[in-house]
């Protein structure tokens, strides 16, 4: 008697986005669910990078460390991404300069949302994709007046219930570097 092989599944190819905060956090959760839902052979390896960190610097810098360790355990992932809010490398450009060079000695591209991730989630509802908010808290206003039931950190759930794939393709069509790593994802 023969023995039926399983079914090949492929492997699934990791990539590592490190997230400033919850937000961010929850977001690269919600393009989980699209890679799942589009059958994609990607598996992101989601890290907060906000506690313990301040500023773009020591954030990259904890995302180098995370990678280190991912590395010792097991393969750290060959594509690596950053989101990280704008504002603050208008604080100090001295160490945001310098996060630019750890994040591009490490192979890891920074997604600057400009000025914050609550501006770039703005760009992703409808009638909203050319909004550029001046400053973080006006950005938050505009998106609660858009969106009345956002609460921060939304989680991935609340997100999905107004956020879809057609939202993620209208915000990347104003955000090069949010489109550089869908394509990467493989959802463009």
């Amino acid at each position: 008697m023969t023995r039926r092989r399983p079914p090949y599944i492929p492997q699934r190819r990791p990539v590592y986005i490190g997230c400033e905060g919850a937000s961010e956090a929850s977001y690269a959760g919600l393009l989980q669910d699209m890679i799942r839902d589009g059958n994609l052979a990607v598996h992101l390896v989601i890290e907060e990078l906000g506690p313990g960190a301040g500023d773009p610097l020591a954030r990259i810098d904890m995302a180098v460390r995370r990678l280190a360790h991912l590395r010792r355990t097991r393969t750290a992932p060959a594509e690596r991404f950053a989101l990280l809010d704008a504002d603050q490398a208008v604080r100090d450009p001295q160490r945001a300069e310098r996060a630019r060079r750890v994040a591009a000695d490490n192979n890891i591209t920074i997604i600057w949302q400009d000025p914050c991730f609550e501006a770039v989630l703005l760009r992703h509802l409808e009638g909203h994709a050319t909004r550029r908010p001046p400053d973080t808290p006006e950005a938050g206003r505009a998106l609660v007046r858009a969106w009345p039931e956002y609460q921060k950190p939304m989680p991935r759930a609340g997100l999905a219930r107004r956020i879809d794939r057609a939202s993620v393709l209208r915000a990347a069509a104003v955000e090069p570097e949010l489109e550089a790593l869908l394509l990467c994802l493989g959802l463009i």
